[in-house]
């Protein structure tokens, strides 16, 4: 067998072992990303579960902000848990503004409180905690602000199964 043909049958052998390599390199990220988003999922459910269990046991979120001395915070999150902490809280807590990372497309958040990203902490005043809606992601979240913030950063996760 001549030496170009040997390669030609090399080359279409790499190209072939290429793509399988590939593939099953997409496939199992594409199964990890699915099985982050599961654990979020679950997460996320565990948490409205324990809600409204709390709920059912008339226990309400505010009374842990009255019971730690927290009067005014923001939220982090505009989210449906953002949304329903926020319509919980709202009549005994003083929600300053809310943070997301979207900011920038979504303006005001509910009744007209104002939401902004992380370069705008700073210029909204001091909250005596920002509560973190996003739970599956407060580790990193409390990364990112640790350099912006000198505020108390609270987990929804604690707040519920805290009460």
């Amino acid at each position: 067998m001549k030496a170009s043909k040997v390669l030609g049958k090399v080359v279409k052998a790499g190209i072939f072992l290429g793509s399988i390599g590939g593939l099953a390199y997409y496939s199992k990220k594409s199964l990890d990303k699915s099985g982050q988003l599961q654990g979020r999922y679950k997460a996320y459910y565990q948490l409205a579960n324990q809600w409204l269990v709390n709920k059912n046991e008339g226990k309400n979120v505010a009374t842990y902000f009255a019971d730690n001395d927290i009067e005014k915070v923001a939220i982090y999150g505009m989210g449906t848990l953002g949304e329903l902490l926020y319509n919980e809280i709202k009549e005994n807590v003083k929600v300053a503004y809310f943070i997301d990372k979207n900011a920038d497309t979504l303006y005001y958040g509910l009744d007209d409180t104002a939401v902004v990203g992380f370069d705008d902490i700073d210029s909204q005043g001091e909250v005596d905690a920002i509560i973190v809606t996003p739970i599956f992601d407060f580790d990193d979240i409390e990364k990112d602000l640790e350099d912006v913030i000198d505020t108390q950063l609270i987990s929804l996760e604690d707040i519920v199964y805290g009460i």
